[in-house]
């Protein structure tokens, strides 16, 4: 099997889950066999939606994450990965001196997750940074979808989500996650991605209204896990009574 490097503390909760759910997603039977993991906790790189946003005095994150990702291919890792959303959209930068190892993009492989469980309508739940650089727009685009966002004022609430409960360490469950995303469906989404390991931290049902909820972290362990070699329980199983997918086997049959 290949070693995982993980660029971390972006943020730190969002990186113990991300650890959590490679643990989960490797169907192993006894500890010597899941992965051997090099995990760089880096709280202290600049916040990558206030740079993305051009907000007054922000510092870029790619120097620092780019230093990273070569500390962990000097170490011997050759599967890469970061638990953040926002900063792909800077990671063809951050990957570009690498010799050996290689990024699993979290954005595009939810993206083709979410086409493969046939959804047609799917809001993205993110930063106004990963919204305003496209970074969804893109992965989307390259499985032949689109994605929608929330309106602006649930838009401020996902932001709040982010920075005002989990960052600040003062989240209170799941309840505010799965509301929002009841609001998506109820607009006719059949399909929601967490698309902040933020959010991810906090956890949400995987069906919500009938929508599929796709956990863009969720994606990016289980991803994580098959290229780096090892066997791994289906992500995909979770979703078999979302409406999108009862659909999509409908049609199928017909």
């Amino acid at each position: 099997m290949e070693k995982l490097g993980v660029i971390g503390g972006l943020g730190p909760a969002a990186t113990a889950r991300l650890m959590e759910r490679v643990v989960f997603f490797t169907d192993v039977a006894r500890d010597q066999d899941h992965l051997d993991v090099t995990v760089l906790n880096r709280p202290w790189i600049p916040d990558r939606t206030s740079y993305l946003m051009r907000k007054r005095g922000a510092v870029s994150f790619v120097d620092p994450m780019r230093d990273a990702a070569l500390e962990l291919e000097a170490c011997g890792c050759t599967v890469l990965c970061t638990p953040c959303n926002t900063a792909h959209a800077r990671l063809d930068d951050i990957a570009a001196p690498l010799e050996t190892a290689r990024f699993v993009h979290m954005p595009r492989e939810t993206a083709r997750l979410v086409a493969e469980l046939g959804a047609k309508r799917v809001a993205v739940l993110g930063t106004d940074g990963t919204r305003a650089a496209g970074v969804y727009d893109e992965a989307f685009a390259a499985v032949g979808m689109s994605a929608v966002y929330p309106d602006e004022e649930r838009q401020r609430e996902v932001m709040s989500t982010i920075y005002d409960e989990v960052k600040a360490g003062r989240c209170d469950g799941p309840g505010h996650v799965e509301a929002l995303c009841a609001a998506m469906a109820w607009d006719g989404c059949d399909g929601i991605v967490l698309g902040c390991t933020e959010l991810s931290a906090v956890g949400c049902a995987p069906i919500v209204a009938g929508a599929a909820v796709v956990d863009a972290l969720d994606v990016l362990a289980w991803r994580c896990v098959r290229e780096c070699g090892a066997p791994a329980r289906d992500l995909r199983a979770r979703f078999a009574d979302a409406a999108c997918v009862r659909q999509s086997a409908s049609d199928a049959v017909g």
